[in-house]
Parts: structure tokens; sequence; C-alpha cells
């Protein structure tokens, strides 16, 4: 039997314009990191929302698990499976532009291409 190697997905790599320059920061010299995109797009608050508190329990859980612990000042490179993928899309696709969206999902799937290419 093969063993299914873990993807590991670098939530501290930069959200990329179409330029593929760094996005930076409220005009700072901070690029916004992957990480710091997914994070926002789990905990942000839509007002249409009408999740129960077990689905935001699921993306608090989520979201503690991209930001990793206190003490790193880096986002860590974790492994998600497709219906964590799923949430923070189905989040991100509510809160941000289609660039920042179509950076996540890159991150997320290695891949931007839809069905109707």
């Amino acid at each position: 039997m093969t063993e299914k190697k873990e993807h590991l997905i670098d939530f501290e790599a930069s959200v990329l314009d179409m330029d593929d320059a760094p996005i930076l920061v409220d005009d700072s010299t901070t690029p916004m990191k992957i990480g710091e995109a997914c994070v926002n797009s789990l905990m942000a608050s839509i007002p249409e929302d009408k999740s129960d508190g077990v689905e935001k329990l699921k993306r608090y859980n989520l979201a503690r698990k991209i930001k990793g612990s206190a003490d790193e000042e880096a986002y860590p490179a974790v492994s998600l499976n497709s219906k964590q993928k799923t949430l923070i899309l189905s989040q991100a696709e509510q809160i941000w532009s289609a660039l920042i969206y179509s950076r996540i999902h890159e991150a997320l799937e290695g891949s931007t291409k839809d069905d109707e290419e």
C-alpha cells in the first residue's frame, strides 16, 4: 500500500498582486500573508451569516491551526483536508476581492483553473 504524502500549505507566503508583487498591509512595508488572509476570512463577521455555534467553532479552531502558537512569529506550514479548504474558500469569497480570493485558492488548491476554461 502506498502512503499519501502530506501536502503542507505555506501560509507565510505573501499575497501577490496582478504583477506578482506582494500586496502591502495598510500602505506599510509589511506584505500581507496568505495565512493572514485565511484567518481573516474565517474570523470575519458577515451580516448574512446564519452559522450555528458549532460551525463558528470549526472556523475558530481552523483559524487557530493556521495562526499557530503565540510564540511563533511566522505562520506555520500546515496540511488541510478538503473540508477545511472549502470552509476557508466559502468565507473568503464573501469578504475578499477576486484577486485575493484567487490567491487564496491558488495557495490552497495549487491552481486557479475552473471548469469553464
